[in-house]
């Protein structure tokens, strides 16, 4: 009977701890009032509203065909834009860069080790597992309403594998989409080591292709005829091409000038490849080319002529010219020729620069709709993601962000966003602006201790100003911490900062005030403070 009963008690007590982790979290409820949907796949609808429940897009239509439901948060949209997130489909964002020290090492040994070790090989490299979450990265991204983003690897020739993240705000595991999204390769060269030229890296991918069709020939004919066939030797590199060369799923070419559109589509051609196209901001210039391919293209929105073009050899004078009335026009001339495209970041490296860029192309004669498409549910139909993604639908998830202003305006301002059903309210300039000026420029290295009841903590500040907004990291024994939300009004300096404490993410508030080169202030945290005192750290010049 004991037995019985301890048994119960632990089912119970098991059951309390169980449900939480396994049941689902029931997200809010919210109705958005009065506001013109923009829905991609549909006309606009004026006075609309949009029902998100738990995440998902329940309801949207024309105001008086929608009930708002009872236990609804009513956000009055009157006057603001309504349209899906928009989709950055070829980024770097949150990828967590190599340490200085922990390059040198990598290049060392990659030069003392012999070229049958592959050290352009990087097709291990998951982006999923090199991410770095920054709440500033994030606002940023939100304020250019931008709500899911691929991130791609570094650049390498065979680089590794991309992640499809939805910016819901939360850690980065609750972001991810897709883990291995596509294997992205560089029309780039080894240092050191082969190749040592563009010619011989196009040799390498030609050969790396062919060895994995000839290793899946043998892998096949062994398991056909075992008893008469010898077992092929185990190839890691070999392997991992597998699933892009022979099952063919998506391999994404980085192409930087017209040469390497090319070249990609040579190699996508001769090897049937699922090949995309990614970068292509010279794709005007081989415009047949691209037009028989009919790959995806991910056309980034930066507009600098390529160091190959002749437009960036010719002078200070012509380069300006042309990023500033050549290449906005390349989305419009690829539109009129009825391809298909994506528009993204590339190599921008602030979200508001990508918007603005954007617009630059709309105003070059990209059709406004086209381009909206390009930024939503083009992009999610490349990644196999538009069942749910790309549209305001009901079902799909709730992407979406309310705009005051049509979106390619430069006047437009993006007001709030929702991720996965997840409400952000987006500060507009004008309520940043409020408060006096700043009295001093606190950008540059600093000396920094907390002193608590625990104790002392030494830690150096990097902190970056522009205007009365102050970012920057903290870095210490206990690890690298991020500063945001960081204001200068007169001397009073305010932040928020983003720690990990004993793998806790906890987030600390800093209140104080700053000179020219000291500042003083506390530190709250949950259960206690710490009184904070830094000193400048001389350039050393």
């Amino acid at each position: 009977m004991r037995v019985l009963k301890n048994y119960l008690i632990f089912f119970f007590v098991w059951g309390l701890i169980a449900a939480p982790l396994f049941g689902e979290v029931v997200k809010p409820t919210y109705a958005l009032v009065g506001c013109r949907i923009h829905p991609v796949n549909g006309t606009p609808i004026d006075k609309g509203t949009i029902i998100i429940r738990n995440g998902k897009i329940e309801a949207t239509g024309p105001a008086e065909k929608i009930s708002i439901p009872e236990d609804a948060e009513v956000i009055d949209a009157k006057e603001l834009e309504a349209y899906p997130g928009l989709i950055d489909a070829y980024t770097q964002y949150f990828l967590e860069s190599t340490s200085p020290s922990t390059a040198q090492r990598q290049s060392r040994m990659m030069a003392a080790s012999p070229p049958e070790e592959r050290s352009w090989d990087k097709t291990g490299f998951l982006v999923v597992e090199n991410l770095k979450f920054k709440k500033t990265t994030l606002d940023s991204l939100h304020r250019a309403g931008i709500t899911t983003i691929l991130v791609s690897p570094p650049q390498q020739i065979f680089a590794g594998l991309s992640a499809l993240l939805n910016l819901n705000g939360e850690k980065l595991p609750a972001m991810v989409l897709q883990d291995k999204v596509a294997l992205h390769l560089y029309f780039t060269t080894a240092r050191g080591s082969y190749p040592s030229s563009l010619m011989g890296t196009v040799a390498l991918f030609r050969q790396s292709f062919y060895d994995a069709q000839h290793y899946d020939l043998q892998k096949k004919t062994f398991l056909r005829y075992p008893d008469k066939v010898s077992r092929p030797k185990y190839d890691a590199f070999l392997e991992r091409l597998l699933p892009y060369v022979i099952e063919k799923k998506p391999v994404i070419f980085n192409c930087a000038n017209l040469e390497d559109i090319k070249r990609a589509i040579r190699l996508i051609e001769e090897f049937d490849l699922n090949g995309y196209i990614a970068g292509a901001n010279e794709a005007w210039r081989v415009i047949d080319w691209v037009k028989k391919a009919r790959r995806p293209l991910l056309v980034s929105v930066d507009f600098k002529p390529p160091i190959t073009s002749r437009y960036a050899n010719m002078g200070e004078e012509l380069k300006k010219e042309a990023e500033k009335e050549i290449y906005p026009h390349n989305p419009a001339e690829l539109q009129k020729e009825k391809i298909s495209f994506a528009l993204v970041s590339g190599k921008i490296s602030k979200p508001g620069d990508f918007l603005k860029n954007v617009r630059l192309a709309v105003e070059a004669g990209l059709p406004a709709e086209e381009a909206l498409k390009a930024l939503t549910i083009i992009p999610a139909r490349y990644f196999g993601v538009d069942s749910y993604l790309g549209s305001i639908e009901p079902g799909k998830i709730a992407n979406l962000i309310l705009t005051k202003g049509e979106l390619f305006t430069a006047d437009c301002q993006v007001r709030r966003v929702f991720v996965d059903g997840l409400s952000f309210e987006v500060k507009t300039a004008e309520a940043k602006s409020t408060g006096k000026a700043a009295a001093v420029n606190l950008s540059g290295n600093w000396k920094a201790s907390l002193v608590s009841q625990m104790g002392t903590l030494e830690s150096t500040w990097e902190l970056t100003q522009e205007g009365n907004k102050v970012s920057g990291m903290i870095a210490s024994e206990m690890g690298n911490w991020e500063i945001s939300e960081g204001t200068l009004s007169g001397n009073k300096l305010t932040m928020v900062i983003m720690a990990n404490i004993m793998g806790q993410d906890m987030e600390l508030t800093f209140e104080g005030e700053a000179s020219k080169d000291k500042i003083r202030g506390t530190i709250s945290f949950a259960g206690g403070s710490a009184e904070m005192t830094a000193t400048r750290i001389p350039d050393a010049r």
